[in-house]
């Protein structure tokens, strides 16, 4: 391996980029793929429509992560909104604290529905390619 061209430069700046701009970005990538998911889930070509007669069950508990990470956001809210009215002292801390959580719940989220959604990808490819 050489290191004639290795550019220090690019490399801190991609490390940060992965450490830090990632994750703080990541939950919302996370959000609006569980949206856009739940808004094509009609299409004739979507993995629910062609899965659903050979995995129905499988296909719906897959379709419930997306579910979930579209209520989290709105839930997130309105619980962080309910603890700041009723905490004694730091309302802003509690409601802050909440806000934040709730930011990063769509990766755990989305982990297990990529997790999941490996095999489901990849028999609905193979039988894409089957009808071709």
């Amino acid at each position: 391996m050489e290191n004639n061209n290795i550019d220090i430069g690019k490399v801190v700046l991609q490390t940060l980029k992965l450490i830090i701009v990632k994750p703080l970005t990541l939950p919302w990538q996370i959000y609006q793929n569980s949206m856009v998911s739940l808004s094509n889930s009609d299409n004739d070509s979507s993995e629910e429509n062609v899965m659903s007669s050979d995995f129905p069950l499988y296909v719906w508990f897959v379709s419930i992560f997306n579910a979930m990470v579209f209520i989290t956001y709105p839930l997130g809210l309105i619980a962080a909104i309910v603890a700041a009215m009723n905490a004694y002292s730091n309302a802003f801390q509690a409601f802050l604290m909440i806000i934040v959580g709730t930011y990063f719940i769509p990766l755990y989220f989305g982990l297990v529905r990529e997790l999941l959604t490996v095999t489901l990808k990849t028999v609905y490819y193979l039988k894409r390619i089957a009808n071709k």
